[in-house]
């Protein structure tokens, strides 16, 4: 042969090293890995140092704020036909309006629609959530100062309903539930 193949004994390229007939990884390929550990480690900390210098990192959002006369509305499935219709005659009144919705049902296209025609911040905003999670109906509540809720979000599909009546009975149970703690 041409001696063109290394013996099984050497070896690759600084890969490892062979000792008593055992490989170990190279130590200073080791050692690299640990520096970029600590250069990550180093660079994210920086980052949230300087988020939270950001002045609007900490201060609570204009939806978690009573303000005199603005009237803040939650709209529950206000990505439905009806809850987008309603989302829209109160935006077009100057109502401040938090849309939540699940997107079970609902169009995420319609809340992209309301978010383009009225785009001015502290109007509208999307929250997805689903109401039968009494975590997350916790967390809205405890983020957002609502004045009044107008309550469109329902599985409502009749010839459903009939083939799968249990379904909707747990949905509208879950539902109450959750209403009944707030």
């Amino acid at each position: 042969m041409l001696g063109l193949t290394r013996a099984r004994n050497q070896s690759r390229n600084g890969r490892s090293l062979h000792v008593a007939g055992m490989d170990f990884a190279d130590p200073k390929r080791k050692a690299n890995v640990v520096g970029k550990i600590v250069v990550a480690a180093g660079l994210i900390a920086f980052c949230l140092i300087m988020i939270k210098q950001f002045p609007t990192f900490n201060s609570p959002s204009q939806f978690s704020r009573r303000e005199m006369g603005v009237t803040h509305v939650l709209v529950t499935g206000g990505a439905g036909f009806i809850g987008s219709h309603a989302a829209l005659r109160l935006l077009k009144d100057s109502y401040r309006v938090t849309i939540v919705d699940n997107l079970s049902r609902g169009n995420l296209d319609a809340v992209k629609i309301l978010q383009q025609m009225f785009p001015e911040p502290g109007r509208l905003q999307f929250v997805y959530a689903d109401l039968g999670d009494a975590n997350a109906v916790n967390k809205l509540f405890s983020e957002n100062a609502f004045d009044a809720v107008m309550h469109f979000a329902a599985v409502a599909y009749v010839g459903e309903s009939t083939l799968d009546p249990l379904r909707y009975l747990d949905n509208k149970k879950t539902a109450e539930e959750t209403e009944q703690q707030f």
